[in-house]
């Protein structure tokens, strides 16, 4: 009896969630009443007619010192080497100190090309006069004679800290964040008490910039920052991070898509 009574309505289930996929699949669709919002927008995303674009907070870049901090922290407590310890402290501020760029400056294409050239030309005139001066051995005597060190305790404290730090992160963008689909653009703020702003528009124009390179070229993040250009104003997400597939995914709705890289 049982079985009779419950298969039709699993099937009625899954008829139903096609029917739903079906119409999602169409551009100018909207969503029906009886459906629900993580549904449809499960269709929506699967069809490529929405895109959810996510603005963090710069302590989202924290997330590996949390990670350096926590296993520098496994090192320290593990080694009993005097030695290892002034090089955990070594690595943890040399980590801290090219984050803290990311926060502090912003690296456009000049910037950044002449950070590298730079760099690549003090590498060959190090290496032009090292046989004369000793310039390597010089650097590895005033590194090594700094000294860092720092305790188990202070390791754990860091990592926790940075770790809080990315979480607000995380927790802002699942409170706010912005929906773009080809006929409209969702504006979710506080989203989970529903406060939602819709924007109708026809296929929205999506521009992609790249201000800041370490940010772009960073293996983790590829972040960049989106502006849409809606009838009325203009939207500006910053640190969207995979800016790239946030990219694809609008171009495939068909927007106008303008692609600058600040400088």
């Amino acid at each position: 009896m049982t079985d009779e009574t419950t298969a039709p309505k699993q099937g009625a289930d899954l008829g139903a969630g096609a029917e739903v996929a079906e119409l999602a699949m169409k551009v100018e669709s909207h969503k029906p009443a009886k459906v629900g919002d993580k549904e449809w927008r499960r269709h929506r995303l699967a069809a490529g007619h929405m895109v959810i674009i996510r603005s963090h907070f710069k302590s989202v870049y924290l997330v590996p010192m949390a990670i350096i901090s926590f296993v520098l922290g496994v090192f320290s407590a593990v080694s009993g080497d005097p030695g290892a310890q002034s090089t955990y402290g070594l690595i943890w501020v040399a980590s801290f100190c090219l984050y803290m760029n990311v926060f502090i400056f912003e690296w456009t294409r000049p910037w950044t090309f002449a950070l590298v050239l730079g760099v690549v030309a003090c590498g060959l005139l190090g290496m032009v006069l090292d046989p004369h001066i000793g310039v390597w051995s010089g650097f590895k005597n005033f590194f090594g004679a700094l000294d860092l060190t720092f305790s188990t305790p202070t390791y754990w404290f860091f990592g926790t800290f940075f770790g809080l730090c990315s979480m607000v992160s995380f927790l802002k963008t699942r409170l706010n964040y912005v929906v773009v689909e080809s006929n409209e653009v969702q504006i979710y703020r506080n989203a989970l008490f529903g406060d939602r702003e819709r924007i109708s528009m026809l296929n929205p124009r999506v521009e992609v910039r790249v201000p800041d390179m370490l940010e772009y070229f960073h293996p983790f993040y590829a972040a960049g920052q989106i502006v849409i250009h809606a009838p009325d104003r203009t939207i500006v997400l910053n640190n969207v991070l995979h800016i790239r597939r946030i990219e694809r995914a609008t171009d495939r709705l068909g927007s106008a898509l303008a692609v600058r890289v600040s400088a």
